[in-house]
């Protein structure tokens, strides 16, 4: 670092949006912050997804080289399914990095304030992102909306039922190659995000990615591997000398398909255990097909995608209720994100067909911040729970009961996409 930083400490870092130019540092910060190592060859896949535009980076006056980039905040652009079936553009937003010597100054603060109000002025009704840590992101009024299940399945101990193997049928899941299955892929999961609640489109880049299966997307294991079915597909890799196959992702868009490949990641020769992450969801019908439900062991239930309304009125008119609802609702945002105020109240009438949601000046029903409506739209987590934490008000127990009951959805929203 130059020797011209202030005595004081650091200077004030200058943000302005990113350019194709940045990445070399853009990878540096990153590597840092998250303790890894970017090999070229997946830097090179990764490079595909990245749109420069749509990062936040923060410059430090009087550094040199890939040292004077010392914050950076970025999207994705996916398109997301929500409650009803609706497809909606989302920004799913990712690299969020500040340079050890800058943090507790507020820069964070900063690029996610300019990050969202550029969302906002895109017309972005909610933002998504993972967060690597749980405590950093509800105060900028995220909640966490999925839940990613890991399990481990014996293999030794895991058979199907009559009705099982009835249900899976004469379709066998059959190996591919990654090349001869990678359009039946892209195929499968556009129609399995038309079923799921919170599920994420993946571009041509996205599979570019996440199909390059360089040594470094593999952690130890083996190459990747596909089976195939007419109505879906599964993904996974060879660890422990083969004893351990590892579910890299599974989508089905039937019943069928998912018991058929199932089957078949139950029948892997050698194969002692089979683990997954998020390809098991916690309504997942997989406990139900094996005479020993037990086989089926949750080894880890962990916060998935985090979600942050930005337009209520949009976002709520967007989505479908399990139940009919009519309520006004007081949403209060203090996440701090400057110039974003997603604070409203708004009258909400909705059901099964469909949903208005208009600003109004009449009593509210119920008060909660964004964070909890934000953590409830998808319909993954109940109400009930937030208001007994103290997140939500509302005078009358019935209403919050209506509400809760018609925020449900179909099935256990699954975002499906790490980002």
């Amino acid at each position: 670092m130059s020797s011209s930083a202030p005595p004081g400490g650091p200077a004030e870092p200058v943000l302005r949006r990113a350019t194709a130019e940045d990445l070399p540092a853009l990878r540096v910060l990153d590597g840092r912050a998250f303790g890894a190592t970017w090999e070229d060859a997946d830097f090179t896949a990764m490079s595909g997804v990245i749109e420069p535009g749509r990062f936040v980076v923060a410059v430090e006056p009087g550094a040199d080289g890939p040292d004077a980039l010392v914050g950076g905040a970025g999207s994705y652009a996916f398109t997301m399914t929500v409650p009803g079936g609706a497809r909606l553009e989302v920004p799913g937003v990712t690299w969020v990095a500040v340079a050890l010597h800058q943090r507790r100054r507020g820069l964070l603060r900063r690029m996610l304030a300019d990050l969202h109000a550029g969302l906002v002025e895109q017309g972005a009704p909610l933002a998504l992102l993972t967060a690597s840590e749980a405590t950093i992101y509800g105060r900028f009024g995220y909640g966490a909306a999925t839940t990613d299940r890991s399990v481990r399945v014996d293999r030794r101990r895991a058979r199907l039922t009559p009705a099982a193997e009835a249900l899976a049928g004469p379709h066998a899941a059959r190996h591919a190659t990654v090349q001869a299955a990678r359009a039946h892929l892209a195929e499968v999961h556009e129609r399995w995000c038309g079923l799921v609640p919170g599920a994420l489109s993946r571009s041509g880049a996205w599979w570019d990615w996440l199909l390059a299966d360089t040594p470094g997307h593999r952690s130890g294991g083996t190459e990747l591997f596909v089976l195939v079915h007419p109505d879906g597909y599964a993904t996974y890799r060879a660890f422990d000398d083969g004893s351990t196959a590892r579910v890299v992702d599974l989508c089905a868009t039937t019943p069928a398909a998912h018991a058929s490949l199932w089957r078949s990641l139950l029948a892997l020769d050698l194969v002692e255990d089979v683990v997954s992450t998020r390809a098991v969801p916690l309504d997942d019908a997989l406990p139900h097909l094996l005479t020993d439900p037990r086989a089926v062991t949750t080894t880890g239930l962990e916060d998935g995608a985090w979600a942050r309304l930005l337009d209520v009125p949009a976002a709520l008119a967007a989505r479908r209720y399990a139940a009919e609802v009519d309520v006004v609702l007081e949403v209060v945002d203090d996440g701090g994100l400057g110039g974003v105020d997603a604070s409203a109240r708004v009258r909400l009438r909705g059901g099964p067909d469909g949903a208005q949601c208009t600003r109004t000046g009449a009593a509210a029903d119920a008060t909660l911040g964004v964070a909890a409506l934000s953590a409830a739209y998808l319909g993954g987590t109940r109400l009930a729970p937030l208001a007994r934490a103290g997140l939500v008000r509302a005078d009358d127990p019935a209403v919050l009961a209506r509400l809760s009951a018609a925020l449900l959805g179909p099935r256990e929203p699954q975002h499906g996409t790490s980002f």
